[in-house]
C-alpha cells in the first residue's frame, strides 16, 4: 500500500491475508505486467514487474529464500537502532559506544566496534548479527525505554531461536514471537516501520522449516571466502572466465592424499631365531 504521508510502501500486518503465492500465480502477475507494460514504462501487478529467468530454475517461493545477513543484519537492525538514537541524548549515545568497544568477547569472534551506534546504518554485517543475538538486549537495558526494550527481546529471542534451532517447538515459540513483533510494531513505534523488510520477517519460519536454521542459509559464508575468489581474478577483462580457468588449473594440479598400506610383513630374522631354538 502506497502512503502519501511517509513517501513509500507499506505492508500493514492487519492487510495480511497469511495465503503464501504460488509459482504459478506469480508467473501469471508477471505475464500480466509485460502485457501491462507493453514497451512502454514498467507496470508492477502485485509487486512483479517483470518474469525472471531464474524462475525456470527455481520454484517459488519455496525455494527462494530470504537472506539473514542482508534482512535482518543490514536492513532491520539498523533501522531499529536509527529510530531508538533519535530518541536518545549524547551522554546515553556516548555510554553505549564506550560500552561496545569494551567488549569482552571470545577470541574467534572478530568483530570491534570502531563506529558509534548512530552509525549502525554503516556498521558491517557481523556487527548487527553480534547486536542482534548476543550484546543487544544486555547493552540498551539501561537505555530504552520499557515498551521498546521489552519490544527488542521478543525479536532478539526469535531471530536467535531461528538462527540454529534445535527442536520444532523452537520453531514454532519463533514464529509465535514475530508474529507478535510484527503485529504490534506499528503501535510501539509507527506505521512507516511496516515495510517489506518488517513484513518478510513472517515468512522466516517456514522457511527454516524448509531448509535449516538462518546461519546455514545466509550470506555470510559466501561473504567470508569472497576475499579467496577474487584473488583468482587480476583486471577487468573476462572475471568469470579468469577464475574458472585457476580452479580448474588448481583441481588439475592438486595431488590426491593417499595413505601407506600398513605393514603385514612378518619380522623373518626374529621368526628364524625363534624357530632354531625351538
Amino acid at each position: 500500500v502506497w502512503s502519501a504521508d511517509y513517501n513509500k510502501v507499506l505492508y500493514p500486518y492487519s492487510s495480511n491475508d497469511f495465503v503464501p503465492r504460488t509459482h504459478h500465480e506469480y508467473l501469471i502477475a508477471a505475464k500480466e505486467a509485460v502485457r501491462k507494460s507493453n514497451g512502454s514504462k514498467e507496470v508492477a501487478v502485485n509487486g512483479i514487474k517483470r518474469p525472471s529467468p531464474l524462475l525456470n530454475i527455481f520454484n517459488y517461493p519455496t525455494q527462494i529464500i530470504y537472506d539473514f545477513m542482508h534482512l535482518v543484519c543490514l536492513g532491520h537492525i539498523p533501522s531499529l537502532i536509527n529510530r531508538w538514537c533519535s530518541n536518545m541524548n549524547k551522554k546515553a549515545i556516548l555510554e553505549i559506544d564506550n560500552k561496545l568497544r569494551n567488549l569482552s568477547i571470545p577470541h574467534n569472534i572478530r568483530v570491534t566496534f570502531l563506529e558509534s551506534i548512530q552509525m549502525a546504518s554503516h556498521w558491517k554485517a557481523k556487527h548487527s548479527r553480534l547486536f542482534v543475538l548476543h550484546v543487544g538486549v544486555p547493552i540498551m537495558a539501561s537505555y530504552l525505554p520499557t515498551l521498546w526494550f521489552s519490544h527488542f527481546i521478543i525479536y532478539s529471542l526469535a531471530i536467535k531461536l531461528l538462527y540454529s534451532p534445535e527442536t520444532k517447538q523452537e520453531i514454532l515459540l519463533a514464529e509465535r514471537l514475530l508474529d507478535f513483533y510484527c503485529r504490534t510494531s506499528s503501535n510501539v513505534y509507527d506505521s512507516s516501520i511496516e515495510i517489506f523488510s518488517l513484513h518478510a520477517h513472517l515468512h522466516l519460519s517456514y522457511q527454516v522449516r524448509l531448509h535449516g536454521g538462518l546461519a546455514h542459509t545466509s550470506a555470510f559464508a559466501f561473504e567470508s571466502m569472497i576475499r579467496y575468489i577474487k584473488k583468482k581474478a587480476h583486471g577487468s577483462i573476462n572475471p568469470a572466465s579468469q577464475i574458472a580457468y585457476w580452479i580448474n588449473m588448481r583441481r588439475a594440479t592438486q595431488s590426491n592424499k593417499f595413505n601407506l598400506p600398513i605393514d603385514r610383513l612378518i619380522n623373518v630374522i626374529q621368526y628364524k631365531y625363534t624357530k632354531d631354538r625351538s
